[in-house]
């Protein structure tokens, strides 16, 4: 398969996963449930929002990848593929799903502090010290902004007792 054929496929399977995420969002949005009260915006309107705009952009996306393709775009991501580093994106996947895994269970301020001096490492910063304290800033920052301020509960995980 050349390079052509191949983008073009990757193209479609990219458009046909944003058309299954909206699918999935505005399937799972009834189950979603109303305030009591009355409310000029329901819990559901935004994800109606969003799950319509991905249906809608899914399907200009795989029309412009089969129906009407654009060669220009085509080219661009060839380009953009021969220059990738794929040992750089592999990382940071990697790091984000550890992130993911241990965020019960170290909880939020923890697993952001970890998170970005690594992710910052993998992108070229030589200087762990900063990124540390940087991370650990505003992991706190967000932490009480979220939990005191804005009432939503973030994972407190092994830091529970002194936040």
């Amino acid at each position: 398969m050349n390079h052509r054929a191949r983008t073009l496929l990757t193209l479609r399977l990219a458009a046909l996963a944003i058309l299954g995420l909206g699918g999935m969002i505005l399937a799972q949005t009834p189950s979603i449930s109303q305030s009591a009260g009355f409310t000029v915006v329901g819990p559901r309107v935004f994800p109606i929002i969003v799950g319509t705009g991905c249906l809608f952009f899914g399907t200009l996306f795989f029309l412009r990848a089969t129906v009407i393709p654009d060669r220009a775009l085509i080219e661009d991501i060839i380009a953009e593929e021969q220059r990738t580093d794929w040992s750089t994106t592999l990382l940071l996947l990697g790091i984000l799903i550890t992130y993911a895994a241990i965020l019960s269970p170290l909880g939020y301020v923890i697993a952001t502090t970890l998170f970005f001096p690594l992710s910052s490492r993998v992108l070229g910063s030589p200087r762990l010290r900063r990124d540390t304290l940087v991370g650990l800033v505003i992991s706190v920052v967000i932490y009480v902004t979220f939990t005191r301020l804005l009432g939503v509960r973030l994972p407190a995980g092994l830091l529970g007792a002194l936040l």
